[in-house]
């Protein structure tokens, strides 16, 4: 669950898709506007993608360094693309809210 991460325990941690793969390592984790909890986070799906796909928390587990998210790498990778930097904004969050809601 969201509430359960703390933000600088999230950084770094390696990301894991609901089979069991490798997704990368958390790159940006972006909070929740109204509670301030973190509600998404980025990930790269390889070592030389530049590309940071949005994964929500909601659902995820969290142990120790490591992330398990409930999606499959294909799903992350499908996902739309949105600017990583600076705040989400109403319109980006609810295309990816949209997005992962089917999965």
């Amino acid at each position: 669950m969201a509430d359960e991460f703390v933000l600088h325990e999230l950084q770094g941690s390696t990301v894991w898709a609901k089979d069991g793969e490798r997704l990368g390592l958390v790159g940006q984790v972006h909070l929740d506007r109204a509670t301030g909890v973190p509600e998404w986070i980025t990930v790269a799906l390889g070592l030389f993608e530049a590309r940071q796909h949005f994964v929500p928390l909601a659902g995820a587990r969290r142990d120790d360094d490591d992330i398990y998210v409930n999606y499959s790498r294909q799903v992350v990778d499908d996902s739309p693309q949105v600017d990583p930097d600076g705040a989400l904004s109403p319109a980006e969050e609810t295309l990816l809210t949209d997005y992962y809601k089917d999965f």
